[in-house]
């Protein structure tokens, strides 16, 4: 060892003084430009460090999702790790710390949006920016809805990048157990409110499941962590043309889905069912495991409160009834007013992706992240990294599309161990739905979603409303209790709705639907 240092000191001697003397017989100017040059170089390679946020992450910092996209982009992830049940509340505490991320994703609502940009936290983003440097994305947009480029304008100005929900045109389905259907007499589902009591009626009194014993109901609703929402008896307020949590349009204004008249007939409607022990009693309190449970146990004969891809024979209705050895019929939302049928649907406007403030000011780690944001949207390669991960090793390739090994369909696992998922994988089964789901499952979702079926969807989307957010408390506690009295009859909704209406009004809501007629004016210029 001392020998080669020996040899490594003399040679290193003589080169020195060649070095130098070479060095200054050359033209300085040039070696200046030659070191600044290299110095330039290595700047524009080192990685881009982003700090990113998300739901479902990641254990470490090495996982398969992390190392694709930092090789690809050449960029450096730092993980801000959100838990799902309690994102919302974990980055707010992170803001107030000073750990701001890069890239938001949308784990706030609307509101939380609009105080995440009064806080100075997120960045004006210009449309046109936006359109520069995600160009793959933008046309989606585009060729989707381009009023959804509004849903990020806070004061004239644009403050995020439109994020979709692929299944927000999927609407909520009814299904029945298949074995009761066949002995009552019906070779198909119910077609009209009148066909839908009769089954009801059958499925309460004509000992269904030949137990001998008057122990089933008709169905049930989810009482306990929807109620207030679209999710309770879609299928009667459906009927009536009705989305009892959404505005709808009436003559061109808007008006709150539950005080329209249409709310009045189906509650009308439900209390009868209700006094003739169609319902089952416990709905006030069933959740949506008791909701499903029952259904798939024998307990109710339909449900109708799920979407197409719950009913797959991959989705929890499907395994579960799979494993119980239960069959069931899928059918459409009633015939309702007019020949139509209505279908309520979450729509497909999700809170904006922000950038913050900080990380915009910095040109070059801003046109990264638009690059990673419009390949993690639309490019196959990077979309299946990022939400499958590897194939032959966190996927297999069916149809044409990935689908999880057994190990990795549990998503707080799969992003645990692989980062696969949601975490980094912002825009999953929202752009490129097809990868990720088999030929089998798309046409099957075709052919349960029908083009003919009337979407009610907020028309309002993601749009910011003060008023509303002020008084949300107040009037959802109201139509909370309204609900369950009128159902059950504890209040006749004949003489009562008006003074329901009316105080939903006094409440707060008179004033929101003022301004969300002002908004959906101005959002539909």
């Amino acid at each position: 060892m001392k020998l080669r240092k020996g040899i490594s000191a003399a040679l290193t001697a003589i080169l020195i003084p060649s070095i130098v003397l070479s060095a200054c017989s050359a033209d300085k100017s040039g070696t200046a430009a030659t070191q600044q040059g290299a110095a330039k170089s290595a700047e524009t390679d080192k990685p881009v460090e982003i700090k990113w946020a998300g739901i479902f992450p990641p254990d470490t910092d090495d996982s398969y999702a992390q190392r694709f996209l930092e090789k690809k982009f050449n960029i450096k992830l730092v993980n801000v790790r959100l838990d799902a049940s309690t994102a919302e509340q974990q980055l707010n505490v992170k803001l107030a710390s000073g750990e701001i991320p890069d890239v938001i994703p949308g784990v706030t609502d609307i509101n939380g949006f609009k105080n995440l940009v009064e806080q100075e936290i997120a960045a004006e983003l210009p449309v046109d920016e936006i359109r520069k440097h995600m160009p793959n994305y933008a046309k989606y947009i585009d060729q989707l809805d381009a009023s959804f480029w509004k849903a990020g304008f806070v004061g004239g100005k644009n403050y995020g990048i439109p994020r979709t929900y692929g299944e927000g045109n999927s609407y909520f389905l009814p299904a029945y157990n298949a074995a009761w259907l066949k002995k009552i007499g019906y070779n198909a589902p119910p077609d009209t409110l009148a066909e839908l009591e009769d089954v009801l009626t059958k499925f309460r009194n004509e000992d269904p499941d030949g137990n001998g014993k008057k122990d089933t109901y008709g169905f049930s609703a989810r009482g306990k962590d929807t109620l207030g929402s679209n999710q309770i008896f879609n299928i009667v307020f459906g009927a009536y043309g009705i989305n009892p949590a959404a505005w709808s349009i009436t003559d061109g204004k808007l008006q709150f889905g539950i005080t329209m008249e249409g709310a009045r007939e189906a509650f009308r409607t439900l209390n009868k069912w209700y006094k003739a022990e169609l319902l089952d009693p416990e709905f006030i309190t069933d959740d949506s495991s008791r909701y499903e449970s029952k259904f798939i146990n024998g307990q109710t004969g339909m449900l109708d409160q799920a979407l197409w891809y719950q009913f797959d024979p991959s989705g929890s209705i499907g395994v579960n009834a799979g494993k119980s050895g239960m069959t069931f019929v899928v059918g459409q939302p009633l015939l309702g007013p007019g020949g139509k049928r209505y279908g309520s649907a979450h729509g497909m406007l999700q809170v904006p992706t922000i950038i913050s403030a900080e990380a915009y000011k910095d040109e070059k780690k801003r046109v990264k992240i638009y690059e990673l944001l419009d390949a993690l949207a639309m490019d196959p390669e990077t979309y299946l990294a990022a939400v499958h991960g590897e194939k032959g090793v966190h996927y297999d390739e069916v149809e044409g599309a990935a689908v999880p090994k057994p190990e990795y369909t549990d998503l707080q696992k799969a992003g645990a161990v692989a980062g696969i998922g949601y975490f980094y994988g912002l825009f999953k089964s929202n752009t490129l739905i097809h990868l990720s789901r088999p030929k089998s499952q798309m046409d099957y979702r075709a052919a349960l979603n029908k083009d003919d079926v009337v979407r009610l969807i907020n028309p309002l989307g993601q749009a910011i409303l003060p008023g509303w957010t002020a008084n949300k408390d107040a009037i959802t506690k109201i139509i909370k209790e309204y609900e369950i009295k009128f159902v059950t009859g504890s209040i006749d909704v004949d003489k009562g709705f008006d003074d329901f209406v009316a105080l939903l009004n006094k409440s707060g809501l008179k004033a929101a639907t003022e301004e969300a007629n002002e908004v959906y004016a101005e959002l539909s210029k």
